[in-house]
């Protein structure tokens, strides 16, 4: 559908009457078209927020309609549980309202995001979500704190895709990667080795110019990619471009000695 035309989702009907299942499935069906129009609409132009407001009222009306109408507790007969269907309205609010640009507002994502997170504790969606919230809001210190507080669990459950997600924005903010801890690095990277489909080992690097600064960033990749199963320091070091010599300096300069010398294992 095009852009520029794309319709807001209409809010189905709710006769007072309803059966359970009926109800069921309108607030399925309205919430998947919600999530749909968040999800399409790629481009952020002034068409988008203009019409934001009207989705973000209209979720609020879900989450009404869902709260009302559906019974507390398991329904094993009809495959839904109430917290965690509220938990992801809730999740769905706060990635819309996370779209707004006024900060109260963006106050109230991070207050969506966890209703969401503790509705449903063992989602690790909600919590990967509400980090990258934080994170595209320049906020990396709280995010910092977020990933610092975080129950291995929640990285173990999605394998090695959230465990990436970390260690690309720890290589992408300086005050992350040298922030989070060890342990959590190093379970992420053990996760990325065991799946083999970590981007810390694969393809080559850009060609260094002769005499170029090395960044912090750029050597926390390297040493984090020595960490990682598969990659002999002598390979890695020769891929970079850099001697063993150099390679140990860095490792004792920049990582702390609780690692030691073996590569990260789950």
């Amino acid at each position: 559908m095009p852009w520029g035309v794309a319709p807001i989702p209409s809010i189905p009907a709710f006769p007072s009457d309803s059966a359970l299942g009926d109800v069921l499935d309108r607030l399925d069906r309205w919430h998947g078209e919600l999530a749909h129009w968040l999800h399409i609409w790629r481009r952020r132009n002034p068409a988008f927020f203009r019409r934001l407001p009207a989705i973000i009222e209209q979720i609020r009306l879900l989450l009404r309609h869902a709260g009302d109408r559906l019974p507390e507790g398991i329904h094993a007969g009809h495959g839904f549980e109430k917290r965690a269907l509220l938990a992801e309205y809730h999740a769905l609010l706060a990635r819309a309202l996370g779209e707004t640009r006024g900060w109260e507002e963006v106050g109230e994502a991070d207050r969506e995001f966890k209703r969401a997170m503790s509705l449903a504790p063992e989602v690790a969606d909600y919590w990967y979500e509400y980090v990258r919230h934080l994170i595209l809001g320049g906020r990396i210190g709280e995010a910092l704190d977020e990933i610092n507080a975080v129950e291995p669990r929640l990285i173990q459950t999605e394998r090695e895709s959230i465990a990436q997600h970390i260690i690309n924005w720890a290589l992408t903010y300086p005050e992350l990667g040298f922030g989070i801890r060890a342990d959590i690095i190093k379970h992420c990277i053990s996760l990325i080795s065991r799946e083999g489909t970590g981007l810390l080992v694969r393809g080559c690097p850009l060609p260094r110019p002769p005499g170029m600064k090395w960044q912090r960033s750029e050597i926390l990749r390297v040493l984090w990619a020595g960490m990682q199963c598969g990659m002999p320091v002598d390979e890695l070091c020769k891929r970079e471009g850099i001697d063993e010599a150099t390679y140990y300096r860095w490792r004792k300069r920049y990582l702390p000695p609780e690692w030691g010398g073996e590569p990260a294992l789950v």
